[in-house]
């Protein structure tokens, strides 16, 4: 079983975003109605808002987008002036779309952050804003809590996309609204591919990690064994999407923390360290990708198991104590993230372990039959 001390500990890990405040003058006709949106479900802009836009739709699957300017319910959020920039491309699937944001702010935070946008049940009604994942370059500087669920809407103007959400952190509790200009398609950079990897492997996302990989591209991984002993090798998209599929659908829910991004001994080549967890295991295990890069697409990864365990730090007592907040304000404090976000972790894990088979980390997998029977186990996600 997991401890308590263990799930906040690694829920605090796991916990990225930028708390900022809002600057600028008045502008009436962009503030939005902030009344009636204390649940999720409920609220939405007044009409004078979202006068002249339509609902965006299905349509955006695939584009590209440049962020142009932001503002909070009381005007402009000069993010430009703080060295922001943020580029941003759209999926749609059955549930709605999938905005997938790489930005850069200060002198140093490059972060991605996966946010999933829900429509409600008529064109005019709020959509549903839920951050599924953020992860960070280590030691960029990013640091803060993922947004929580909130209202929202995505909409077009002209040939500009607007999303908005509610009570949001930009905006110290006011609503936020960025504005995106078309863009055109850029080759993703090394550390890119490395952030977006890392984060839809935490949604559990097969699709969008698979379209990470080139059309040939291939893996090449230790939990199971061919017929000689070796690593088996899966060639091709749908040789990678079944098995990022099957791996990732074990388990209820898992946590993958980016470690290091360092270049490879080749060019074209980098490798990323990372920590993994998930509720059949009793302590987290460090892993590590080998790629192989070609015009901005994964040509080859070779996974490797690097440490059987990892050791956690266990947060002092105020931070596994530290009371959930009353109101619908922001967490401010480091302890009262950790604390948020490990109430999260903690309900998924007790469900999760009723079920799941308990199983602890045999990570140097050897060519004997008891390390092929083990190997499930250690494996991220396998059943």
């Amino acid at each position: 079983m997991i401890s308590q001390a263990m799930r906040i500990s690694l829920a605090t890990h796991l916990s990225f975003a930028l708390v900022l405040g809002c600057s600028g003058g008045q502008e009436q006709q962009t503030t939005p109605d902030e009344s009636g949106d204390l649940e999720v479900t409920s609220g939405g802009n007044a009409p004078r808002v979202l006068a002249g836009t339509r609902s965006a739709g299905p349509e955006l699957h695939g584009t590209r987008w440049a962020w142009m300017e932001a503002h909070c319910t009381e005007g402009p959020l000069d993010l430009a002036a703080q060295g922001f920039q943020q580029n941003a491309v759209v999926a749609a699937d059955d549930s709605g779309l999938v905005l997938t944001y790489d930005q850069s702010f200060g002198t140093g935070c490059e972060e991605t952050v996966v946010q999933r946008a829900t429509p409600g049940a008529t064109p005019d009604s709020p959509w549903a804003m839920r951050e599924e994942a953020r992860v960070s370059m280590p030691g960029s500087g990013c640091s803060g809590a993922f947004e929580r669920d909130r209202p929202g809407d995505v909409r077009m103007r002209g040939e500009f996309l607007e999303v908005y959400v509610q009570r949001s952190m930009w905006c110290g509790g006011l609503e936020v609204k960025m504005v995106y200009a078309p863009a055109a398609a850029n080759q993703m950079a090394d550390a890119q591919i490395a952030r977006h990897y890392v984060a839809h492997f935490n949604r559990r996302d097969p699709v969008a990690i698979t379209r990470l990989f080139a059309d040939m591209g291939s893996l090449v991984e230790p939990f199971q064994l061919n017929e000689t002993g070796g690593a088996t090798r899966h060639d091709g998209r749908n040789a990678v999407y079944a098995w990022y599929e099957q791996t990732l659908a074990g388990v209820p829910w898992l946590a993958m923390r980016l470690v290091k991004v360092e270049p490879g001994a080749s060019d074209g080549t980098i490798t990323v360290d990372w920590h993994y967890m998930d509720p059949r295991l009793d302590q987290p295990f460090g892993g590590r990708n080998r790629f192989t890069l070609a015009a901005g697409e994964i040509f080859e990864t070779h996974i490797e198991i690097t440490e059987e365990t990892v050791d956690v730090d266990i947060p002092a007592p105020a931070a596994t104590e530290a009371a959930e907040p009353t109101t619908e304000a922001e967490p401010t404090t480091e302890a009262e993230v950790a604390t948020e976000a490990a109430a999260g972790a903690t309900e998924a894990a007790t469900e999760a372990t009723e079920s799941a088979t308990e199983a602890v980390t045999e990570a140097a997998a050897g060519a004997t039959e008891a390390a092929a029977a083990a190997a499930p186990a250690t494996q991220p996600g396998a059943e």
